[in-house]
């Protein structure tokens, strides 16, 4: 009886981006916790999705999904992560331009 060999034609490992598990290279998602893997990423963790993640729902929230996307490099991490708290920043400076701008007009409408 032959021992088995090791077959060079057998399939490639890799590793879940999300959990870290060993899965085949051709999974299309991760048989431990279910995530996408390669094309099957879930849209948020896509450029375009954190833009409008960040735009119309999250604000600086979206910070955790640029940080767990699989998809951006350290340098676009770094990049999305300045450009979100600098936007971040110019929202709050602006609301608060706002509020003691009517809080001034009230003061003047009272007679203060």
């Amino acid at each position: 009886m032959e021992a088995p060999s090791e077959n060079p034609a057998s399939p490639r490992r890799a590793s879940c981006w999300a959990c870290g598990s060993e899965i085949g290279a051709q999974d299309r998602y991760c048989r431990h916790c279910g995530k996408g893997q390669g094309e099957h990423i879930p849209w948020y963790y896509r450029h375009w999705g954190i833009i409008l993640m960040t735009l119309f729902g999250l604000g600086p929230f979206s910070l955790v999904l640029v940080w767990r996307s699989p998809l951006l490099s350290r340098e676009s991490r770094a990049a999305y992560t300045a450009a979100i708290l600098l936007v971040t920043w110019f929202v709050a400076y602006r609301l608060y331009r706002v509020w003691t701008f009517f809080q001034a007009a009230m003061g003047d409408l009272a007679g203060y």
